[in-house]
C-alpha cells in the first residue's frame, strides 16, 4: 500500500507535465504578438487579424502596444487615422523607391499648380548608397565625411591661409578661420596674401561701409595663442557674400559661378615650346565639386519683424508671414541650379560666433561688390604673387571682352575681366535649371528643324511702380498689339508676356517660357535679368554651330528711357554670346 501524500510531497511526474506546459501556454498566451512575430507573423498582419479587432473593442487599449512606425516611416494601415493620412498621405512604397513617387516619374501633378519632383531616384531592387551617384560633402557614419572630421587639432601645426586666386573683391582662399564673428587670415608671409582692402570693402570710403565681421592678419604663433587647441571644420567650398540686401540682385550667382569656374583653370600650368608657343597642362582641379553654401553674414532670414498671433481663436493663432530678405535670388532658380546649396544668414554667423570655438572654412570664395568697384583699376591685372605665366593666353580663348570699355562695367563684372574659366562656364547652369523644369536638353534639340522665334515680353503692368521700370502706358496697348499682329502673320512662331516674378503665374511658368525663348524684351531693370537663362551659344554644352541650325540666335531687347543707360545686361548677353540691342525710343 502507497504511503499517503501530503500537501509537502514532492510533484509527480503527471504534475510537473502539468505545471510545465500551463506555465508554457500562459507566457505564450499573455506575450502572444511577440510570440506570433517569432515564428514569422507580420506586424502588418496582426494589426488587421483578430488581435488588433480585440484591441480596438477595448476602452483602455492595453492589450496590444503601439507597434512603432513601418519601414517608409508611417504607422501600420489598422492604426492611421485621419490626422496621419493628411500629414502623411496614402500611398504605396516600395523598398528602394523614392516615397509618395512612381519608379521613373519626374513630376508628379499634387494639385493648386505645383509639382513634386524626384531629385533622386535610386529604383528598384538597387540600395541607395551616398557615393552610387555623387561625391556626397555630407555626415555620414560609414561613407562620407564622417563627424570626426568635422574636427580639427590646432596644437601641432596651424595650416597657413593660402591664396588661389584674387582680383579686388572677388578672391578665393584656403583655410580661413573665423572665431567669434572675427575673419583670421593666418599667415608668417603678409606677402603672399593679399591687402584686406582689397578683399572686403575699406573701412575709409563711407559710401562702402564694412561688414560687420572685422578681418585680421595674424601669424601663426598668435593663432597658436588665439584659438586654443582645437577648432571646426566647414568643409568643401563656401560663397561668403559680405554685403547687405540692397548691393544684392542675381547678378552676385552669375559672378560667383564665374569665379567658381576659374578653379578647372587656377592649378593649370604653361610651358614655353622651343617655337614660342605656350603649350598649357591640366592641373589637379580637373573635376571642381561644387560649392556646398552661400553665407549672408549681414543679411537675415526675414527683413519683417516677427510679430504676435492675433487672439482671435486662441487655440488656431499664428503670427502673420513674415517676408523674406531680398537676396536678388528667387528661391526656386537656387534649388534648381544648384540643388545641394545651403542657404546661410545672419543668424547662422551669430550662432558660429556664440560657439566661441575657432572654425576653418576648408575654401572659401569671398565677394565683394564694394571693393571691387573700388579696385577697378586692378580687374586686368592679375594679384602678383598668384601671376600665372599661362593667364595672358588662356583669356585669349576667352570671349573678347577687351573691346567693351571698362569704364561703366558693373561691379559684379570683375571675375569676367580678372578670372580665366572654360569658354561655357555657364552651361551646367542652364542643364541643371531645364532638368528640374522638365524640359528637353539642349543636346536633344540639335538636329531638329529650324523653328521661327519665339519672343516674350516681360511686362510690368500690374506691378507697382517702386517694383521697376515699366512702359508707357500710352505705348503699352500698341507694343502688345503689334507683336501679337507678328504672330497671328506666322513672322514669329510664339509671343509671350510674363510677369516680372509676381504672383500672376508662378515661378516654373514663367521660367519654363524665357528659357525657350530667343527674343526677350522689356524694360530696363532687373525683370529681364533672367535672359541669362536664354539658349545663348556659350549657355549651352552643345555645339554651337549645330545648336543655331535649330533656332535663330537669342536676343535681349531692352527700352530705356532717354539719355539714361546702364551695362548689366548687354555685358551679361554679351559673355554668354548672346545679341543685345538697347532703345532709346526709336533709336
Amino acid at each position: 500500500m502507497p504511503a499517503p501524500r501530503s500537501w509537502l510531497s514532492p510533484p509527480s511526474r503527471r504534475e510537473a507535465t502539468l505545471l510545465i506546459f500551463s506555465l508554457t501556454v500562459f507566457v505564450l498566451s499573455y506575450n502572444l504578438e511577440t510570440s506570433l512575430r517569432l515564428v514569422g507573423v507580420s506586424p502588418t498582419k496582426l494589426s488587421t487579424s483578430y488581435l488588433g479587432a480585440l484591441d480596438a473593442c477595448l476602452d483602455t487599449g492595453a492589450v496590444l502596444k503601439d507597434p512603432g512606425f513601418e519601414r517608409d516611416g508611417r504607422r501600420p494601415q489598422a492604426w492611421r487615422d485621419r490626422l496621419e493620412s493628411i500629414i502623411a498621405g496614402d500611398w504605396v512604397w516600395e523598398e528602394g523607391e523614392i516615397a509618395g513617387v512612381q519608379r521613373g516619374q519626374i513630376g508628379v501633378d499634387i494639385g493648386a499648380g505645383t509639382t513634386q519632383r524626384t531629385i533622386y531616384n535610386v529604383g528598384k531592387n538597387r540600395k541607395a548608397s551616398r557615393s552610387a551617384a555623387r561625391r556626397d560633402p555630407g555626415i555620414g557614419l560609414t561613407e562620407g565625411i564622417t563627424v570626426d572630421d568635422q574636427h580639427i587639432w590646432l596644437k601641432d601645426e596651424i595650416p597657413e591661409t593660402r591664396t588661389v586666386a584674387h582680383i579686388p573683391g572677388y578672391t578665393i582662399l584656403d583655410n580661413l578661420y573665423m572665431l567669434n564673428g572675427t575673419i583670421y587670415v593666418v599667415t608668417n608671409s603678409p606677402g603672399s596674401v593679399p591687402p584686406l582692402d582689397a578683399v572686403v570693402s575699406s573701412k575709409v570710403e563711407p559710401s562702402h561701409p564694412s561688414p560687420p565681421t572685422s578681418w585680421k592678419v595674424i601669424t601663426t604663433t598668435q593663432a597658436n595663442e588665439t584659438f586654443g587647441g582645437y577648432g571646426g571644420r566647414l568643409r568643401q567650398t563656401t560663397w561668403l557674400s559680405t554685403e547687405p540686401a540692397n548691393s544684392q540682385d542675381p547678378y552676385t550667382l552669375f559672378s560667383f559661378f564665374r569665379t567658381h569656374a576659374h578653379l578647372s583653370v587656377a592649378h593649370q600650368t604653361s610651358k614655353i615650346s622651343d617655337s614660342g608657343l605656350h603649350i598649357i597642362s591640366p592641373g589637379a582641379a580637373d573635376n571642381v565639386p561644387p560649392p556646398v553654401r552661400l553665407w549672408y553674414p549681414r543679411i537675415p532670414v526675414f527683413s519683417s519683424p516677427s510679430m504676435p498671433a492675433e487672439e482671435k481663436d486662441v487655440h488656431n493663432a499664428h503670427p502673420p508671414p513674415r517676408a523674406r530678405a531680398y537676396t536678388g535670388l528667387h528661391m526656386d532658380t537656387v534649388k534648381a541650379v544648384l540643388p545641394t546649396l545651403a542657404l546661410m544668414y545672419q543668424e547662422e554667423w551669430a550662432d558660429y560666433a556664440d560657439m566661441h570655438l575657432p572654425y576653418v572654412f576648408e575654401r572659401v570664395i569671398v565677394v565683394d561688390r564694394a571693393a571691387a568697384d573700388a579696385g577697378r583699376e586692378g580687374w586686368s591685372t592679375r594679384w602678383q604673387p598668384m601671376l600665372n605665366t599661362h593667364g595672358d593666353e588662356l583669356r585669349k580663348r576667352q570671349i573678347d571682352i577687351a573691346e567693351l570699355n571698362q569704364e561703366g562695367l558693373p561691379a559684379w563684372a570683375a571675375p569676367f575681366v580678372g578670372f580665366d574659366a572654360p569658354e561655357r562656364f555657364w552651361a551646367p547652369a542652364r542643364a541643371a535649371l531645364l532638368s528640374y523644369i522638365g524640359l528637353p536638353s539642349d543636346a536633344e534639340n540639335v538636329g531638329k528643324k529650324r523653328r521661327k522665334p519665339v519672343v516674350t515680353f516681360v511686362s510690368m503692368a500690374d506691378e507697382p511702380y517702386e517694383a521697376g521700370a515699366h512702359i508707357r502706358t500710352e505705348d503699352y496697348p500698341d507694343l502688345v498689339a503689334g507683336l501679337e499682329q507678328l504672330a497671328k502673320r506666322g513672322t514669329i512662331g510664339e509671343f509671350h508676356i510674363v510677369k516680372n516674378n509676381g504672383t500672376k503665374e508662378s515661378w516654373e511658368e514663367r521660367i519654363k517660357i524665357i528659357t525657350r525663348t530667343d527674343i526677350l524684351l522689356g524694360a530696363f531693370g532687373h525683370s529681364l535679368d533672367d535672359s541669362m537663362f536664354m539658349p545663348g551659344p556659350l549657355s549651352t554644352t552643345t555645339n554651337v554651330n549645330a545648336l543655331q541650325n535649330t533656332r535663330p540666335a537669342p536676343l535681349v531687347m531692352e527700352l530705356w528711357p532717354s539719355s539714361a543707360f546702364l551695362r548689366d545686361r548687354e555685358f551679361s548677353a554679351k559673355v554668354l554670346g548672346i545679341r543685345y540691342i538697347a532703345w532709346w525710343d526709336d533709336k
